[in-house]
């Protein structure tokens, strides 16, 4: 596949490119600082020259509700929801730092929006930008987001798995004009993404907030959905934010959205959508690129999915393999070191990045940095171990996944260059992890977990690999030979679980990621990506985002060309 090299673009020239220095590009600007005109009746009906025109939009299901709260919500719900929703903060799509977008600032404990108090509760403050609106006309004020925190904390109490359990700690909630305070039970910072939506209290005030309709809620965000129907959505006339020059965004007058599951690049290829997220297949990534010559974009980013080798150090690994080497940080560093990823992904054709991703610190540089590829140092390695027995490894992952069983089988190069004996154990995802892992019954692992880099993500993953907490089924690792590393690791746990001073938190969590990395209890191996495609000829303003953000997170900047 030739053309994939060329399908990585640098998202940071899209991104100078495209948005406008105002407040709702991908910084830390607060959102009060947008310049925003005053909305008259000649600015709605006469919108400056520039505007205008329709986007057609690709999406793998028809969405059955916008409601992020409806247990039966599905994942499409985000790509139309984006552009309705009254968020408090986006994700900075090469960062994956939160930007503020309806609130002035994220709150720190530097300038006072944190605070503990002698009860041992931490009170949150959050400023509404002042001009936010809804698309009723309504103000948004801090009275809208006190009744957010309220109703998912009754969301959270309840149960519903899609509002973070952090939620059901708050104890109270206060609000004066655009400011709201939330009063949490304990210190943490998780709390900074599980606060991640605003919604209209004066129209859900006594509502069943899990079921409401929500197309039928005033919007907060660049458009709204007209006549009730979900994949159709027009300009908000009362849309708050406005680019350099002074004009209301957003650009275009309106977006629908088309289903394209059965195949996603046959309506992008014939033109009848204007942008589309792909599946991420060789074969879906390779016909667009094919498109390039005609105007077709495909852009690349990087998901929150880190693909990883696990070793397992429980007692339950000798049912997969007896000969288990794992205990041995030299024959974990030279497997490590002989594998090549770019090599590796261009031999499955999997379409994901070869640069070596973090656990903890998921974006920037890795502390598994330490660990490129060098076989002839592996095959040095192998051959220091005290080994009656040739060295062997067996490696279990799922079936269901395409991808997995290719780089699993294509992985028994790099064993074999080095000495070590090699097999794949591949099974249906629900036996290997709803009973294998479980269990502990494997000797290596391949999965992938989770982390956006927020507080919440990252704090779950540093407490899973807590050796004092972690269950067996995930690696065990640890010994008498690490005490003193292990110990450390513990401790960090307990110090990041309360602190609510953000660069205590991030100096804690890089020091953890070094003790995983030194101590080398798992290979992370890629991040899964996310590809995106549109017509240049057609639209411009579109930077793909691989966080829950999603590909329409920045919407309002779109354009049609020629408008």
């Amino acid at each position: 596949m030739p053309k994939l090299a060329s399908t990585f673009v640098c998202l940071a020239l899209l991104i100078a490119a495209c948005t406008p220095a105002d407040g709702v590009q991908p910084t830390t600007t607060a959102a009060n600082g947008v310049p925003v005109p005053s909305i008259t009746s000649s600015t709605l009906s006469l919108p400056p020259d520039g505007f205008g025109g329709h986007i057609s939009v690709g999406i793998d299901a028809t969405p059955t509700t916008l409601n992020p709260f409806d247990p039966g919500a599905l994942e499409a719900a985000r790509t139309v929801g984006n552009a309705v929703w009254a968020t408090v903060y986006d994700i900075d799509p090469l960062t994956w730092e939160r930007i503020p977008d309806n609130v002035t600032a994220l709150p720190t404990s530097y300038d006072g929006g944190i605070k503990t108090n002698e009860d041992g509760t931490m009170t949150v403050q959050y400023q509404i930008a002042r001009r936010a609106t809804w698309s009723d006309g309504v103000p948004m004020t801090g009275a809208d987001l006190a009744f957010t925190a309220e109703a998912m904390r009754d969301l959270a109490s309840a149960g519903n798995p899609n509002v973070d359990p952090v939620m059901a700690s708050v104890v109270s909630t206060d609000s004066v004009d655009q400011i709201a305070w939330v009063t949490f039970a304990e210190p943490s910072l998780s709390f900074e993404d599980a606060l991640w939506i605003i919604l209209p209290s004066h129209a859900l005030a006594g509502t069943d907030i899990a079921t409401s309709d929500a197309a039928t809620w005033p919007s907060g965000g660049p458009f709204r959905v007209e006549g009730g129907d979900l994949m159709s959505l027009v300009r908000n006339p009362n849309y708050w934010k406005s680019d350099e020059a002074g004009r209301q965004l957003p650009y275009v007058d309106s977006i629908s959205f088309v289903e394209s599951a059965n195949d996603p690049v046959g309506p992008f290829a014939n033109r009848t959508v204007d942008v589309t997220r792909l599946p991420e297949t060789a074969d879906a990534v390779s016909r667009v690129a094919d498109l390039e010559s005609d105007g077709a974009e495909l852009q690349v980013a990087a998901t929150p999915f880190m693909e990883h080798v696990t070793f397992n150090f429980g007692e339950g690994r000798a049912v997969a393999n007896e000969a288990s080497f794992n205990d041995e940080f030299s024959f974990r560093a030279a497997i490590a070191r002989s594998i090549d990823r770019e090599t590796l992904l261009t031999s499955t054709g999997v379409p994901w990045s070869a640069a070596i991703p973090g656990l903890l610190i998921p974006v920037g540089p890795s502390a598994f940095d330490r660990y490129p590829f060098n076989s002839t140092e592996s095959r040095s390695l192998v051959s220091s171990l005290e080994a009656v027995n040739e060295p062997r490894s067996v490696l279990s992952t799922t079936i269901n996944d395409a991808d997995r069983p290719l780089l699993a089988a294509e992985l028994a190069a790099a064993f074999a260059a080095i000495g070590v004996a090699y097999e794949t154990n591949l099974m249906d995802s629900l036996v290997f992890f709803n009973d294998v892992l479980p269990s502990g019954t494997y000797d290596l692992g391949m999965w992938a977990w989770e982390n956006d880099g927020g507080y919440g993500q990252t704090m779950k993953l540093l407490e899973l690999f807590d050796p004092t907490n972690v269950p067996g089924s995930y690696s065990s690792w640890g010994s008498a030979a690490n005490a003193d590393a292990l110990a450390r690791y513990s401790e960090i746990v307990i110090e990041a679980r309360i602190t609510f001073d953000a660069d205590q938190f991030e100096n804690l969590v890089g020091e953890a990621e070094e003790i995983l990395a030194a101590e080398l209890p798992l290979i992370p191996l890629f991040h899964r990506s996310s590809h995106a495609a549109f017509w240049s000829d057609v639209v411009t303003g579109v930077t793909h985002n691989g966080s829950r953000s999603g590909l329409t997170w920045n919407v309002e900047l779109w354009q049609v060309n020629g408008e």
